[in-house]
């Protein structure tokens, strides 16, 4: 039996993963374990290991709207990036270092980071990725599938909105979202099916453990998946927004739209996974310029579609201190990370310069 730990509705924690880069080179390095043990006294099991040792992830605790996430991330980041400075160290959010090998990368050394790699093999050590990960609380099983299965069909949306991992060890790779191609090399990542009900989640979920396919809902790598222990619908698609204020508005637009298709009384929209497919490609490829097929099988533009459902759920919210719309169209027009990266980069920038440039960039 899976059992669903209730939560709070639209409650929030928020997942965020850092890289970590030698202040001088601007390299990936291994300090993570020295930053996680430094930070532990202030911020204990929020800061945790991630895969390598060049990474570093940051949660928050669970929190009641976007007001608490904002003075969470925003007091714990300037720590972080204040204590890892004093170290040598610079922490970037961002999906993919430019430069840096992934053979070069140290395993942290944790049994379920060997377990994972002794299974992977050369596709896992090639994924030193980071990611966002927006946990949105349920107040009930059956209000997680709903929300589920009406978020999956526009994850690529949040992917266009977030893209910044246009380039791997060293060269442009084409894509304004590289690393959401990574991913889905690896087993039981990627884009996950639809459930009819909540039953079906948990028969598949229980036959999983079963075989030992997995040995906790933690083994799913979706870019999207309920998440039992915690009774939150967990969105895992998009890559690290290199400016703070867009981490807010991704973070505050999940939340909405979760809230929006909570009170959904018809039945959530399946188009064919092929279609799904082609959206999330043209996100990760194209980024905000893609191409994205609604679930009525009409054609928009990500930045179409971005504003539409923003206006759609302007009503929803009481007036915060920071408005998703107004995020949004700063978004739009200023480009997500990896538009920024490609522009300097074709301006003829090193990537270190790069990198200097889009950190500098990060609070404004």
């Amino acid at each position: 039996m899976v059992r669903f730990r209730r939560s709070l509705p639209f409650t929030l924690g928020v997942e965020i993963e850092l890289q970590v880069l030698d202040a001088r080179t601007l390299s990936l390095t291994p300090g993570g374990p020295k930053i996680q043990h430094l930070a532990e006294e202030r911020l204990g099991p929020l800061v945790k290991p991630e895969a390598f040792s060049s990474m570093l992830e940051l949660i928050t605790p669970v929190c009641q709207d976007l007001t608490e996430v904002d003075e969470f991330l925003r007091e714990a980041l300037s720590y972080l990036f204040s204590l890892a400075e004093a170290e040598g160290f610079l922490l970037w959010p961002a999906s993919l270092h430019p430069f840096s090998l992934a053979e070069e990368q140290q395993v942290w050394d944790h049994p379920r980071y060997h377990r994972i790699f002794k299974e992977l093999q050369l596709p896992g050590r090639r994924f030193i990725a980071q990611g966002l990960h927006i946990h949105v609380g349920m107040e009930t099983p059956e209000v997680a599938i709903k929300v589920y299965n009406w978020l999956r069909p526009y994850l690529p949306l949040f992917l266009a909105l977030t893209t910044s991992s246009p380039f791997y060890e060293g060269r442009p790779s084409g894509l304004y979202s590289y690393r959401s191609k990574l991913f889905e090399v690896l087993p039981l990542a990627g884009l996950p099916r639809f459930f009819k009900d909540w039953q079906e989640f948990e028969d598949l979920i229980n036959l999983l453990n079963r075989l030992e396919i997995i040995e906790s809902i933690r083994d799913l790598w979706w870019d999207i998946r309920i998440h039992p222990d915690f009774g939150t619908v967990e969105i895992r698609i998009y890559d690290v927004p290199t400016r703070y204020q867009d981490i807010l508005t991704i973070i505050d637009l999940t939340r909405a739209l979760a809230r929006l298709f909570s009170e959904e009384e018809a039945p959530p929209p399946c188009p064919p996974e092929e279609i799904i497919r082609y959206n999330k490609w043209q996100a990760g490829r194209y980024g905000l310029d893609g191409t994205f097929i609604s679930p009525d099988f009409k054609r928009h533009s990500f930045r179409e579609l971005a504003l539409g459902l923003g206006q759609q759920i302007s009503t929803l919210e009481a007036p915060q201190a920071f408005s998703y719309i107004e995020g949004l169209r700063r978004i739009l027009q200023q480009g997500t990370g990896a538009h920024q990266m490609l522009a300097l980069y074709r301006e003829g920038l090193p990537f270190e310069e790069i990198i200097r440039r889009i950190i500098g960039d990060f609070w404004s």
